[in-house]
Order: C-alpha cells, then sequence, then structure tokens
C-alpha cells in the first residue's frame, strides 16, 4: 500500500481505506473520499496529518444497503527530508507505532470485568512503520483548545483526571504483571518504549537549538522581570542560567526522564496543548478528553507528565491559584483508580503517595522548564509565524540539509510573560 520515498503515493486511496476498516466493518463498500489536512501550521512538527471522510454503503442481515460514512485521520512523515532529519522523524514514528501495537494493548487488557479507569487513547485502525490511522474524532465533537490562550482549569482538570487513570494503568501493570513491564520497558526489546529526545547521544544533535532557544530564555526574561522584582534580578537570573548552562542543561534534562523510582510509568511524554482533544459539551458516557500524539512516549515519572502539563499549559496566575488544587485533584484520582484495578491487594497510603507525588514534582520541575523552551514560543506564536513542515524547497542550502534540529521560533511578549512567571514559581517551589 505504501512506500518509503515520502511523496505523494504515501497517501491513502480507496483501497486502503476499505483494507483498514473491514476487519471492522466486513459488509461496506467504499465508493468515495474526501481528504483535507489534518493540522494547520503551529500544530504539528514531526509527521504529516490528513484527514478523509469515506462514504458508501453497508449491507445489513436483511440483505438492504443504508448510507455509510467513516471518519479517519492518519499520520505519514514529512515528505521533506530535511524535516524528517531535523525533527528525528522515524524514531518518534516508531515509538508511537510502538506504543499503539504493544504498550496500549497490554495496558487496556488491565481494565476487564468493569475494571475500566481510562478510555481516552482512539480506536486505532492501523499503526505500522510509514502509517498511524485512527478514528477522527472531530466527527463526535472532540477538538483541541486554543493553543494561545492555555487550558481552562476545567480543562486541566479532566486532563489531570485522565493521567491519572493512564497512570494508574502503569503501575498497576509494574506491580502485577512486572516482566510483561519489564519487556516493554527494556529498550534492548523490539517491543519496548525507547526515550527518543532527552539522551546523552542526542546532545550534539540538539546543541544549536537548545543554544538558540537558551539565549531566547535567558534574553525574554531579563526583559520582562517586572520592575517591582529588581532586588531579586541577580537571584532570578542566577538560578536561570544556571540550569540552562550549555554544558549541564541537556545531561540534566537526561537525567531528569531517565531516573527510575517508584512512580515510574508510561508517560505520554507530550502533554502540551495540542495533543488534548475535548468535546464542548461532553456527555456522560463518553471520555471527557482524549490524549493524541505518544509519539514522545517515555518511561520515567509519572511526574515528567503533570510538569508539561501545569508548566507549559498554564499561566502563573492559574498555577498560583490553583495548583495545590489541581494536584490534590490528580491525586485522589489516581488513588481512586488504583484500588479499582487492584481491588485485591492492600490500599495504597494516600498520604505516602501525596508526599511522593509533591517530591517528585519539585524534582522534575525543572523539567517543565527545559520544556518550555521550546513549547511556549510554539504554543504562543500566530499560525502565520510557526514553522510550516507541509512546504518542501528544492533549494536548500547545504548547511540547510545537514543534520540539526533547526531553531525554535522567537518569543514574544506573551511568551516572555508565560516564562518569566514559570522560572519564577519554580524557583518559590524550591525546584530551580
Amino acid at each position: 500500500m505504501m512506500d518509503n520515498s515520502s511523496d505523494s503515493s504515501n497517501r491513502l486511496m480507496l483501497d486502503d481505506i476499505r483494507e483498514l476498516i473491514a476487519e471492522d466493518e466486513p459488509n461496506i463498500e467504499i465508493d468515495s473520499l474526501e481528504e483535507e489536512p489534518g493540522s494547520g501550521r503551529g500544530d504539528n512538527y514531526t509527521s504529516m496529518l490528513y484527514r478523509i471522510r469515506a462514504k458508501g454503503r453497508k449491507l445489513l442481515k436483511n440483505e438492504e444497503y443504508i448510507n455509510y460514512e467513516c471518519a479517519i485521520i492518519y499520520k505519514i512523515l514529512p515528505e521533506s527530508k530535511k524535516h524528517r532529519e531535523a525533527f528525528k522523524s522515524e524514531l518518534l514514528f516508531r515509538n508511537e507505532v510502538v506504543f499503539y501495537k504493544h504498550v496500549w494493548p497490554a495496558l487496556n487488557r488491565l481494565q476487564s470485568n468493569g475494571r475500566r479507569v481510562f478510555s481516552g487513547v482512539p480506536k486505532i485502525y492501523a499503526a505500522r512503520a510509514d502509517l498511524i490511522a485512527m478514528e477522527d474524532l472531530r466527527q463526535r465533537g472532540f477538538k483541541m483548545a486554543d493553543r494561545r490562550k492555555g487550558l481552562k482549569v476545567e480543562n486541566l482538570e479532566h486532563v489531570l483526571k485522565a493521567l491519572a487513570g493512564f497512570h494508574a494503568l502503569s503501575l498497576t501493570l509494574k506491580e502485577s504483571r512486572p516482566e510483561e513491564f519489564a519487556n516493554l520497558t527494556n529498550s534492548e526489546h523490539d517491543q519496548a518504549i525507547k526515550e527518543t529526545l532527552f539522551r546523552r547521544d542526542n546532545e550534539d544533535w540538539y546543541r544549536q537549538y537548545y543554544r538558540v532557544a537558551v539565549n531566547n530564555a535567558i534574553t525574554m526574561v531579563s526583559e520582562a522581570l517586572p520592575s517591582h522584582m529588581d532586588y531579586r534580578r541577580q537571584e532570578v537570573m542566577t538560578k536561570l542560567q544556571a540550569f540552562l548552562n550549555e554544558d549541564v542543561f541537556f545531561r540534566t534534562m537526561s537525567e531528569l526522564v531517565s531516573t527510575q523510582g517508584p512512580l515510574s510509568v508510561f508517560c505520554h511524554g507530550d502533554c502540551w496543548t495540542n495533543n488534548f482533544l475535548f468535546q464542548d459539551e461532553p456527555s456522560s458516557d463518553t471520555e471527557a478528553v482524549y490524549l493524541v500524539d505518544f509519539q514522545l512516549t517515555r518511561v520515567g515519572s509519572l511526574a515528567l507528565d503533570l510538569a508539561n502539563l501545569l508548566y507549559c499549559c498554564t499561566s502563573g496566575v492559574v498555577r498560583r491559584a490553583y495548583m495545590t488544587q489541581l494536584l490534590q485533584h490528580y491525586h485522589s484520582h489516581l488513588m481512586s483508580f488504583l484500588r479499582i484495578l487492584n481491588p485485591e491487594q492492600p490500599p495504597k497510603d494516600p498520604s505516602i503517595m501525596w508526599e511522593l507525588l509533591k517530591e517528585e514534582m519539585r524534582r522534575c520541575g525543572r523539567f517543565g522548564l527545559g520544556l518550555a523552551l521550546d513549547i511556549l514560543p510554539i504554543s504562543t506564536c500566530a499560525s502565520d509565524e510557526a514553522p510550516n513542515l507541509y512546504e518542501t524547497s528544492s533549494t536548500e542550502t547545504s548547511e540547510e540539509k545537514h543534520n540539526t534540529a533547526g531553531t525554535p521560533p522567537p518569543g514574544g511578549a506573551e511568551c516572555a510573560r508565560l516564562m518569566t512567571d514559570l522560572v519564577l514559581d519554580l524557583i518559590d517551589n524550591e525546584a530551580l
């Protein structure tokens, strides 16, 4: 069906769609397709997304036909070789395929006998080296929040509840089926999740990218620090520069993601606004939020996901008013879900788990700042200012073709405000 040339032949055709849905819908005849890009500029950076609406007819048991429609969103590698190399798309794509083919089925098997705690993964039609195809949730009223506005408290609570269920499945798998968990987390195993970004052998690859991102962040915080905070300027800038020092930053991030402990789980790995799909008015029989894009999924502390969400998708105003409440919301659901999944086991002590969670959030707070170097400039820029991976160029220079990760977009005034608030929050929380 598809080849590895990453050109237009990678796009799905009529027969391909018939093949994808045949297992679930054997009595379907598809006779037309409508296709459009699946995301806009600034919404997706490591692969190309397309939406397809397939139309045809379905044969019923009484030999009558009715009209049939199916909506699929599918993902392929970028057409541009430069972009595939710059963003290490093949490695990321492989990680997501492993998640959908091996990890998610293993976690989902724990939810038999009515023990369902998390269903926020879309229906997957195909997951292989050159294609990921899934249900287009837009047809059921799900959509992304506005990345430039951040997430509302209600949205954050929905995501935290979903993450609590997702993480509870990992903790249960690790405890009840340790060998299976070990196979899925051993990076030497073909069916295992691997760290794709913050690994020591990537340090030189991303050096220029993070050099620019770091300099942008330091400039933004220095210029945006309010005048009434001038008495703290030396403290703030010293601590920020110490964390962002080129000789230690990437290694620190790599250590944070690789450290294993009692709260190690399968992390989503990319908990920013564009990877959550919400319904405007969720009904009681559906998930309130779906998680998409598991390319950066990793094995590490559950606090890595929480730091990503709470430090990169909220403002300082929201954190100061609701941070403790939001963490308690997550903790409460995590404890509840662990009891549902492990009814035969003695329940874990909530107070011990709460202290563990707070300590992990302190330890991993810096990780949220490291991600913010990248996420905040992307999430605050206008769509027409965002890099466009759908464009290819026949005039790339030899330097552009070199295997580096390019440079992040510069941050504007809103980005500088968010970055400064984040640095101040982390210092005040003794996480930086």
